[in-house]
């Protein structure tokens, strides 16, 4: 089972149920949330993966997260 890769759908749910228990714990700003799961995603060292394609993975969680209600904006 370890050796099976993530696809897609799998790492967007995982980000999901991280992105929930966290908000639930500690109630960030977004962009706290985002730091969060980068700092998550880049210490599971992924192969073949680009920081970049996690913070669009990020953006898109983030976005269902607001979407659902669930996340407040907090513009500075």
């Amino acid at each position: 089972m370890r050796n099976r890769k993530k696809t897609l759908q799998m790492t967007v749910e995982e980000m999901r149920n991280f992105s929930f228990a966290y908000i639930e714990r500690y109630a960030p700003s977004k962009q706290q949330l985002r730091t969060y799961l980068l700092k998550k995603y880049l210490k599971a060292n992924l192969e073949n993966i680009k920081k970049q394609d996690i913070t669009d993975l990020i953006d898109v969680v983030l976005q269902d997260l607001e979407k659902l209600s669930l996340l407040m904006i907090i513009l500075f």
